[in-house]
């Protein structure tokens, strides 16, 4: 009997590839079917019969499950994740790291730092599939995990666990708060050790929490890098943010830097239930794309404009003598970016533009 691969995104095709490596038969299902068009081996529709034929499901993190099956069915089926795959067939010590917020920073620092004493990978929802390096040799891989992933995930085996916060997200796709979080709990370690953060100082946290798994490791001196789009300043008066995908990020940037400038708004506020967000700090507040309207509703502040694209707010902010201006859009990029990276480089390509 075949397997069934459900969603095509970078875990979809990270299935595709650990497959056809091991001479599994497969098909594939994606709602997008603009993701399939070079493909023979497609699933037309999904739901309680049309998986009877197939032995295995291989499930990516983003696929609501209840949308397809009914519930008598979603108990009984047979399916599995990259996580469990990856637990299964590779023999590092695994950290699984997870959180609202700052789980991107602790573990791009962490794996450095690792990396310095021992060896290490940093996979998972950073960027790098996880079945694209289920034969990697090092000590340690540093996971880190989003709530979609372990929903599904069958059984815990990190060896230790780290979660930064948690916070109002994902409304859209887990119904509400106390499902988001006891989601986001199951990453807490039936091997090791879980530690939950009681600050935001990612850089000081991986730095002790190698040096309990490294006793010789001398971090004292490490510079370590920092990944891009983070409050990044990308000139005087100038921080782009792209990477703040929900309000509690945004309300984070706001009050470390107690902002006081200019700030834009981007993105869907939909995942989290278009909870309103009450602005306070910013002398003025940008709202542009495709979801400016629905921004605009839930948006409080006394000086809020919106416009169709960020060229337009670009030519507003170049008349200004004195430059201060935070790109922090609080949502997913939705209908106007691919990822937030393509909007974080499309803010420094119109920086460059109008004011360099």
């Amino acid at each position: 009997m075949k397997s069934l691969i459900i969603g095509y995104g970078t875990t979809g095709q990270s299935f595709e590839n650990y497959l056809t490596e091991n001479s599994i038969d497969f098909d594939i299902f994606d709602e997008d079917k603009t993701k399939l068009e070079n493909k023979k081996n497609i699933l037309g529709c999904l739901n309680d019969q049309s998986i009877s034929v197939y032995k295995s499901l291989y499930i990516s993190p983003g696929v609501q499950l209840k949308k397809y099956f009914s519930n008598s069915n979603l108990a009984k089926l047979n399916y599995i994740t990259d996580l469990d795959l990856f637990f299964q067939n590779n023999k590092s010590l695994k950290i699984g790291v997870t959180g609202t917020n700052g789980k991107s920073t602790l573990v791009n620092y962490l794996n450095q730092i690792l990396n310095i004493a021992s060896s290490s990978i940093a996979l998972g929802n950073i960027g790098n599939p996880l079945l694209d390096n289920i034969k990697h040799t090092n000590k340690y891989t540093v996971i880190e995990v989003s709530s979609f992933q372990l929903e599904k995930m069958k059984k815990n085996y990190f060896d230790f666990s780290i979660i930064t916060n948690i916070q109002n997200d994902h409304i859209d796709f887990h119904g509400n708060f106390e499902n988001y979080k006891n989601a986001k709990l199951k990453i807490c370690s039936e091997k090791g050790r879980t530690i939950f953060c009681t600050s935001d100082d990612y850089e000081e946290i991986a730095k002790g929490f190698a040096l309990d798994l490294e006793p010789n490791l001398d971090g004292k001196d490490v510079n370590l890098s920092n990944l891009p789009f983070r409050l990044q300043k990308i000139s005087e008066g100038v921080i782009n943010d792209s990477k703040s995908t929900n309000s509690a990020s945004l309300f984070y940037a706001l009050n470390k830097l107690n902002f006081k400038g200019d700030l834009i708004l981007c993105g869907n506020p939909g995942k989290e239930g278009y909870k309103e967000l009450n602005i306070k700090g910013p002398k003025r507040v940008f709202i542009y794309g495709k979801h400016r309207n629905e921004l605009l509703n839930i948006c409080k502040h006394k000086n809020i404009s919106t416009h169709s694209s960020l060229d337009e707010i670009f030519e507003v902010l170049r008349k200004d003598e004195h430059k201060d201006i935070l790109f922090s859009p609080g949502n997913p990029s939705g209908n106007d970016y691919l990822n937030f990276i393509e909007r974080g480089e499309h803010f420094n390509n119109l920086k460059e533009k109008y004011f360099d």
